[in-house]
């Protein structure tokens, strides 16, 4: 029985071959117009048998976490347009299921097997295909897990990114209770440590109610714990000066009445006429001396 000659199966590092194939969802699909947009799997099947359609329905599962991660489903069987169409409707599959009728891209890829007699069909197989069309992970005869082929493109595109963990409530406040305070240089004062200065000591409940009687008592008395002395509503309360104390003269003051006085000296005169003797009266100064004003006549005379 002659058997169908294909090339060698291409290894990992090796360009992918070129195809372009009609699609049973309808146009065509060429290889490097996928991969132009992020890598690709590209699964060959064989006959549509039960076990075909077994494993792309578990990929049909996958599908939309592999296309999330940045990469694209592409099956390959050499079927007939009828035939590849009926497929997709058992398999669930959304993406590309290709019919090689011509055994193009099969034999290409060194999986065509069978005879034109007993029927031609492809070997079991998976390739994924990175962004450079080049062949990065291979499987004949067999065929990987759907998830182990997720994780291969997610090691391509590092796609998707994994949630970051939200932190739980009391994450934070152990983190804050296990860092250490910070060391105050020697000699600094207390608080140092915090940057700052030292921080008032907060009062208790009791405390506080102690300080509003105790004002409470003042404001009943009169007074303001504030202000001592306030009460008396005298001028040391007020801040101001008592009555009392004289005006302090400035030196230029002292000076001006230092002269007046010279010059009133200098004339004759004391500059203001003699007080009375506390006590004393002006108009009383007859009746002291009767005969002074007759002294000074007779002397005069």
């Amino acid at each position: 029985m002659a058997r169908t000659k294909t090339a060698q199966v291409p290894e990992v590092g090796a360009e992918a071959p070129e195809f372009n194939l009609p699609s049973a969802q309808g146009g065509q699909l060429r290889l490097s117009m996928r991969t132009a947009r992020g890598p690709v799997i590209l699964v060959f099947y064989s006959d549509g048998a039960e076990e075909d359609t077994r494993y792309f329905a578990e990929l049909a599962q996958k599908e939309d976490e592999i296309n999330m991660a940045g990469g694209t489903v592409v099956g390959i069987g050499v079927f007939e347009p009828d035939d590849a169409r009926d497929f997709v409707r058992k398999t669930g599959l959304k993406s590309y299921v290709l019919y090689d009728y011509a055994r193009s891209a099969t034999r290409a890829y060194g999986l065509l097997e069978g005879s034109r007699k007993s029927g031609e069909h492809a070997r079991p197989a998976a390739f994924v295909i990175g962004g450079d069309h080049k062949i990065t992970h291979a499987w004949v005869g067999e065929r990987p897990e759907p998830a182990e082929l997720l994780a291969k493109i997610s090691e391509l595109t590092g796609l998707p990114r994994p949630a970051e963990e939200p932190e739980e409530a009391g994450d934070g406040e152990e983190k804050a209770a296990a860092k250490p305070p910070k060391k105050a240089p020697e000699g600094a004062p207390d608080g140092a440590a915090d940057g700052g200065a030292e921080k008032p000591k907060k009062m208790s409940a009791e405390e506080r109610e102690r300080i509003k009687a105790e004002r409470r008592a003042a404001r009943a008395e009169g007074k303001s714990l504030k202000q001592p002395g306030a009460a008396a509503g005298g001028a040391e309360g007020r801040g101001e000066a008592p009555a009392t104390e004289r005006k302090r003269l400035s030196p230029e003051e002292r000076e001006k009445r230092r002269a007046e006085r010279r010059a009133a000296r200098e004339a004759g005169g004391a500059g203001e006429a003699p007080k009375p003797e506390a006590g004393g009266d002006a108009k009383d100064g007859p009746k002291d001396n009767p005969r002074g004003d007759a002294g000074e006549a007779g002397g005069e005379g």
